[in-house]
């Protein structure tokens, strides 16, 4: 039985708009999230070119329990599940989506708005049970929102709970990244920057490794999309063979009547670097630092970034030259 709080009578349509009231209204009833937004909103912010693109940082001390947090099976035991519908804060409402899914304002925001898609039942983080929730819900939010998913072993803090994130469309790097190339002046440039490699039935493409090695999928329908997601992971577990799932960062938009997918094949969950000592950096990459959005709980990691730490932390946590081009070998000869 689901809360009266968390049920909604109006209809789908104007989905976007009824999350952006509940954005507006939140901070009011719930301190938690007004305390997020006024971190957000303090946060200290800088930009390095780093893999041939601009690297952006944000320094948000209120993502420190998110880093640091244990994904080991006893660390998520002594914890209680922040997601499950009866540990919900009273103060924090949701959006009911599509019978079995939550729409919830993320108390410690990236974006402003930021919102958690939690699943109402407690499973484990894993895609194929989330794709077509995913696919469905950039489209039913009119192509306002970038929703985007976290592996279990690459970046989500809460593993044990199935859940989406979503951001405003244009807020993450790799989307101004891939706007910039396809709208310069020069109309071959995003042909060049990526690297079609498929076109049935969606097409797949490469971008550069000296960027930052990732997968772009594109079509107009969600069953080839499903199709091509399921390819790419089975063939990243043939290089890098890792349990419960192959190891990636998902992210997903919606445009002009179709789907743009990227995914961002891993290695490495965190890098050698991470750590809470003065030598160490607490920085836990997930969806969005692979995006090129980096988050940087302590202020003290802030002040010794360079672009060297930046890039060799993505280089530690994503593909390897030799694994980047396995992949796109493999992706060329699949039948």
């Amino acid at each position: 039985m689901i809360p009266e709080r968390c049920l909604t009578t109006t209809p789908m349509t104007g989905l976007a708009r009824r999350m952006l009231q509940l954005w507006h209204r939140q901070p009011a009833d719930w301190p938690q999230l007004a305390d997020g937004l006024a971190a957000l909103r303090q946060a200290t912010r800088r930009s390095w070119p780093v893999c041939n693109a601009l690297v952006s940082a944000q320094c948000n001390p209120v993502r420190l329990a998110s880093a640091s947090a244990g994904i080991d099976p006893a660390s998520l035991a002594k914890r209680p599940c922040q997601l499950c519908l009866d540990r919900l804060p009273k103060q924090q409402k949701a959006i009911e989506y599509r019978q079995d899914w939550l729409i919830l304002c993320n108390p410690a925001p990236l974006f402003d708005p930021h919102f958690t898609i939690a699943s109402k039942s407690h499973q484990p983080q894993r895609i194929s049970p989330a794709l077509d929730t995913m696919l469905a819900l950039t489209r039913d939010l009119d192509g306002a929102y970038t929703v985007f998913y976290n592996g279990p072993k690459c970046g989500a803090s809460l593993p044990d709970h199935l859940h989406l994130q979503a951001a405003p469309i244009g807020a993450l790097p790799c989307e101004r990244e891939l706007a910039s190339r396809i709208c310069g002046n020069d109309g071959n440039s995003a042909r060049r920057w990526i690297d079609w490699v498929r076109d049935d039935p969606v097409r797949v493409g490469l971008t550069p490794h000296c960027y930052r090695p990732g997968v772009i999928l594109v079509g107009e329908n969600s069953d080839a999309i499903c199709q091509g997601v399921a390819l790419v992971m089975t063939l990243l577990n043939k290089i890098n063979p890792v349990e419960p799932e192959s190891m990636m960062n998902l992210l997903i938009t919606y445009t002009e009547d179709r789907w743009i997918v990227w995914i961002f094949p891993r290695q490495a969950h965190r890098p050698s670097c991470y750590g809470s000592g003065p030598n160490h950096f607490l920085i836990s990459p997930g969806s969005v630092d692979v995006a090129g959005l980096l988050i940087v709980p302590r202020p003290t990691d802030f002040d010794r970034l360079t672009p060297k730490v930046i890039g060799d932390i993505y280089e530690q946590v994503l593909f390897s030259n030799q694994q980047y081009a396995h992949l796109r070998s493999l992706l060329v000869e699949h039948e």
